[in-house]
C-alpha cells in the first residue's frame, strides 16, 4: 500500500505541476531592463485625459515608424466645453512619426477625418485609408493615400466615396488590391495595375475564401485564409484571373489563424493560431515552411498572448500575466527564453507593434499619454 501511495502521490504532484505551468521554462528574469523608455505623447488640449484614438502602430524598421488615429477624445472633451453635441466632422486625423526608433515622435495632421489602417509595400512606399464624415448621420467617405516618401507628403490616389475600405495592399507602386463594400452588401476584391488610378474586380469563385485579410503573397500571388467547415486552410490567388490554390495546413480542429506577420529579414510569412475555447499553448504556423510549431506558453483568460513576432532565431513575445504585461524574448529559436518587466506594468493590448529582434511599442495604462517603447537590438 505505501509503494502504491507513494506512486499515485507522485503522479498527482506530476500533474498538478504540469496543468500549472504558465510560462516557458529555462527563463531569465531581467526586472530591470535597460532596453525600454517612456515616451510621452503630448497633449492636445492640455486635459488630463487622453486625447486621441489609436488606431495603429506601424513599425517600418528599427528608426521609422508611425502611429495613426484621430482626435475623437478631445472633440468630446471640447464639446463639453463648448456646451454642444459631440460631431465627428470635427475629428483631426493624427499621424505622429518616428525616425529615432521611438524616442521622439513628430505629430502631424492629414485634414479632418480618421486614419484607420497603414501599410507598406516592397519599396516601402507607405499607404492610408482615410475616413471622412460629413455629419454623424450620413455615411463616412473613404479614400486612399500614398506617401513615397517615409511620411512627409501624401497624395489621393483613390476615393471610393461612401464604400467601405476594408484592407488596402501594395505590392509596389503600381500593383494593388482593395476589399471594399458596406455592411449590408457584398465585399468585393478590387485590384489595380496603375496605381489606384483604376479598379477591376477580381472575381474569386470559391466559397469560404476570406477576401478581408488578403495579402500578396508575391507579385502575381494574392494570400489569405480558407474556411473548409471546421479546418482552417489558406489559399492562394492569381493575381490576374482569379484562380485559387488551397493549401492544406493541417491544423487541430476548431483553431484557427489569428493575422499574418513577416519576418523581417528571411520575409518568411507567419501567424500566430488560436482556439480562443480551449487552453493550449503558444501555437505559430510557419506558412513558407507550412510547419506548425509550439511554444510553452499557456494561453487562456489570465496568461494571454498579446503579441507575437520572429526575426530569424529571434522570437518575441508580448504577454499578459494576470494583469501584468511582461516581454519575453529567445535568442535560440525558443530553447532558451528572458523574461522582462516593462516600465509601466499595466499595459493596453490594443494597438501593439512588435519588430525585428526586440522591438515594441504599447501604450501605458497607468499613464495613458505614455507610450512603452522597447528599442530593437538592431539599433
Amino acid at each position: 500500500m505505501n509503494n502504491k501511495y507513494t506512486i499515485l502521490v507522485s503522479i498527482f504532484a506530476f500533474l498538478a505541476v504540469s496543468c500549472n505551468s504558465q510560462q516557458p521554462k529555462n527563463i531569465i528574469l531581467e526586472h530591470s531592463p535597460m532596453n525600454w523608455k517612456l515616451t510621452n505623447i503630448p497633449s492636445e488640449t492640455g486635459s488630463i485625459s487622453f486625447d486621441y484614438k489609436f488606431n495603429q502602430y506601424h513599425i517600418l524598421d528599427t528608426l521609422t515608424g508611425f502611429i495613426i488615429g484621430n482626435n475623437s477624445i478631445a472633440e468630446i472633451s471640447n464639446s463639453v466645453k463648448e456646451n454642444r453635441p459631440r460631431d465627428k466632422q470635427n475629428y483631426e486625423t493624427i499621424l505622429f512619426t518616428t525616425i529615432d526608433g521611438g524616442i521622439s515622435f513628430e505629430k502631424s495632421t492629414l485634414g479632418k477625418g480618421n486614419l484607420k489602417q497603414m501599410t507598406s509595400d516592397t519599396q516601402k512606399n507607405l499607404y492610408l485609408i482615410k475616413n471622412t464624415y460629413k455629419t454623424d448621420s450620413k455615411p463616412e467617405k473613404n479614400s486612399i493615400l500614398r506617401s513615397t516618401d517615409l511620411g512627409k507628403t501624401w497624395k489621393e490616389i483613390s476615393n471610393f466615396n461612401t464604400q467601405k475600405i476594408r484592407n488596402v495592399q501594395f505590392y509596389d507602386t503600381l500593383k494593388g488590391v482593395v476589399s471594399i463594400g458596406n455592411n449590408n452588401k457584398k465585399i468585393q476584391l478590387l485590384t489595380t495595375i496603375d496605381g489606384g488610378q483604376s479598379w477591376q474586380e477580381l472575381k474569386v469563385n470559391k466559397t469560404g475564401v476570406n477576401i478581408y485579410d488578403v495579402i500578396f503573397l508575391n507579385e502575381n500571388e494574392l494570400y489569405t485564409f480558407y474556411k473548409n467547415g471546421n479546418l482552417e486552410q489558406t489559399v492562394s490567388i492569381n493575381f490576374t484571373t482569379g484562380n485559387t490554390k488551397i493549401h492544406l495546413c493541417n491544423l487541430p480542429k476548431n483553431y484557427r489563424f489569428d493575422s499574418f506577420f513577416r519576418d523581417d529579414t528571411t520575409d518568411s510569412l507567419y501567424s500566430k493560431v488560436v482556439n480562443p475555447k480551449e487552453l493550449h499553448p503558444l501555437m505559430i504556423y510557419n506558412h513558407t515552411s507550412q510547419q506548425l510549431t509550439t511554444y510553452d506558453f499557456e494561453n487562456h483568460q489570465d496568461e494571454s498572448i498579446v503579441g507575437v513576432n520572429i526575426s530569424r532565431e529571434y522570437i518575441g513575445v508580448l504577454r499578459n500575466d494576470n494583469g501584468k504585461t511582461f516581454y519575453y524574448y529567445s535568442r535560440d529559436h525558443g530553447k532558451n527564453w528572458t523574461k522582462e518587466s516593462l516600465p509601466d506594468y499595466l499595459a493596453d493590448s490594443r494597438p501593439v507593434a512588435l519588430f525585428g529582434k526586440g522591438g515594441v511599442w504599447v501604450k501605458s495604462i497607468k499613464n495613458l499619454y505614455n507610450l512603452q517603447v522597447r528599442r530593437s537590438s538592431e539599433f
